[in-house]
């Protein structure tokens, strides 16, 4: 689910938005959120508690009225809270930023290879189950990263150099690890056994638009 996208408001609109920005408030330090519904409530009805992002000790408290988002803002900034545990709330008011035209067009998502018509390109659903997807993480949670420009990976089979965008053949790492042992032996009825593995994980960013080394990858790959 996508959390809804607020911000700090212009220079002079902050009385007018109904919405406050916690920090220091949230799951993470203890604070579910209906306690905090009910913490705010005093001061006007509150339409919902969000999120502010994923470290769960920063809120979006949202009322259906600005009057008593500003009334909270000035009973509670900086001050103890002692409906919340005496925790000093650091607030400012936040907008709603109105989704861009970006962001609503529509993209088009195939649940089956035969509707992009792309040759070789195939689709297996839940190739994995949800249990073995969890072994599967906790696995390489286990491996040593290394650490990039917003993301970190692992390699196995074959090292994969970002400078030159290929690998050293000559530089063989060793056989799979033995926690993708189960899938290797789900595509064995393939001629292509894979001899190369790369975990990558991204912080902050989704994959953007690219193609893949050929001359690395090969003709066969298979993303998980």
């Amino acid at each position: 689910m996508v959390m809804p996208r607020f911000v700090r408001p212009k220079e002079g609109d902050s009385e007018s938005s109904p919405n406050l920005y916690v920090a220091n408030c949230g799951p993470a330090v203890g604070l579910q959120f209906d306690t905090i519904v009910s913490a705010f409530s005093s001061f006007g009805e509150v339409k919902g508690v969000y999120a502010a992002d994923e470290s769960g000790a920063r809120v979006i408290v949202s009322f259906l009225e600005p009057a008593s988002a500003h009334s909270a803002f000035i009973a509670l900034n900086g001050r103890p809270c002692p409906h919340l545990g005496g925790r000093s709330l650091h607030i400012r008011h936040s907008i709603l930023q109105p989704p861009s035209s970006r962001g609503m067009a529509s993209v088009p998502v195939s649940l089956n290879a035969s509707d992009l018509n792309i040759p070789g390109l195939y689709l297996f659903h839940d190739f994995i189950s949800a249990v073995e997807e969890e072994q599967l993480l906790q696995a390489v949670d286990t491996g040593s990263w290394i650490s990039l420009s917003k993301r970190r990976v692992q390699h196995y089979g074959y090292k994969f150099c970002y400078d030159t965008r290929n690998v050293d053949t000559k530089q063989h790492l060793g056989a799979l690890p033995s926690f993708v042992s189960f899938i290797l032996e789900r595509i064995s009825l393939s001629p292509d056994i894979p001899e190369k593995l790369d975990l990558d994980q991204l912080t902050g960013l989704a994959l953007w638009s690219s193609e893949d080394t050929q001359q690395v990858h090969g003709l066969l790959k298979l993303p998980l």
